[in-house]
């Protein structure tokens, strides 16, 4: 067998073994590939991308899918693989709410998303228990989606409630959790 043969036949072995071990560990070469296989694990999807944003060790993939939206979590892994982390499925839409949202937490990043069921809905606020105010009034089509980073591990950093405003700056919609 010539050199050049021996190269082209170990570079070819080298590029299946790397893809056996990427599925084999779960590490994916883009953000939107670890998302897309995490839903492929457990039938779900494929959603609509909406929005991805940053956070320090990763990225929050915002989407919809059917009835149905989610807020994936990706991690970056060995400085330049992908990792998908928690809620691809997220949570069933109840239309009958003006605001129907879920929240969660991975270590000290926190996060609150959902969908805006009423039109009028123009801004939203939340309040963590520690008396911290968030406010938003761009959203994503018609998802939405705060984040946040805790200090320390006590409660004082949880969601307290979410309120809705129309253009006015009536409340539409509250809620206490």
């Amino acid at each position: 067998m010539s050199r050049n043969k021996k190269i082209i036949k170990n570079i070819v072995i080298l590029i299946i073994l790397f893809f056996v071990f990427s599925k084999a560990t779960g590490l994916y070469l883009t953000p939107l590939s670890a998302h897309e296989n995490s839903e492929r694990s457990i039938h779900y999807g494929p959603s609509e991308v909406i929005h991805i944003e940053d956070f320090d060790r990763g990225k929050y993939i915002l989407c919809k899918y059917d009835k149905w939206v989610s807020c994936n979590t990706v991690k970056r892994e060995l400085f330049f693989f992908w990792r998908f982390g928690s809620q691809v499925t997220g949570f069933e839409n109840d239309k009958a709410k003006a605001l129907d949202y879920t929240w969660g937490m991975s270590y000290e990043n926190y996060k609150l998303y959902g969908i805006i069921n009423d039109d009028k809905i123009r801004k939203i606020q939340i309040t963590l228990n520690n008396g911290e105010v968030f406010t938003e009034t761009e959203f994503y089509e018609d998802l939405f989606l705060f984040t946040w980073k805790a200090d320390n591990d006590d409660q004082s950093w949880y969601f307290n409630n979410i309120k809705g405003y129309d253009s006015n700056n009536n409340i539409v919609f509250e809620d206490e959790y």
